[in-house]
């Protein structure tokens, strides 16, 4: 069993699994695959900067800030990871990274916009299969920063 479906199940929380027919490249992918809006896609960024990675969530239709990560975070240089990078920082590959059941303790922050959509996909390991739950869920099992982190 996937780890993030493993971590959903253990803490009681209820979800569907999404089978998408491609593996997708982008957020844009995964509305035209699943038929939902973009904003309810999330995505999960790596940044790596001087000090620790930082796992960022926003909807798919929003940028994240960097200015406003580099001040949450106390970092003067940020960029995002490349894909060896995100692999080794996450345990999980580009297209797929799950913003949960991450082995590393990293600081992860959400974009709070998040919170104000009912439902929303997430990331579950494997770029092909996505995760569909309720965002009061997501916030319940959230085990990092909530922030205004898009731009």
């Amino acid at each position: 069993m996937m780890k993030s479906i493993e971590f959903l199940k253990n803490n009681g929380i209820g979800f569907k699994v999404i089978h998408l027919k491609e593996v997708p490249k982008s957020a844009q992918d995964v509305e035209r695959l699943f038929g939902c809006s973009l904003h309810q896609v999330l995505k999960t960024l790596v940044f790596v900067g001087e000090k620790e990675p930082l796992v960022v969530v926003l909807p798919g239709d929003e940028k994240a800030g960097i200015e406003k990560l580099r001040q949450i975070s106390g970092q003067k240089s940020l960029r995002m990871a490349k894909p060896d990078e995100v692999e080794r920082i996450t345990g999980y590959s580009v297209g797929g990274v799950c913003p949960f059941a991450i082995e590393n303790h990293l600081k992860k922050i959400i974009d709070k916009s998040v919170f104000d959509i009912d439902t929303v996909n997430i990331g579950s390991g494997k770029a092909e299969i996505g995760i569909e739950l309720k965002s009061a869920d997501l916030r319940r099992i959230w085990d990092g920063a909530i922030d205004d982190i898009s731009e």
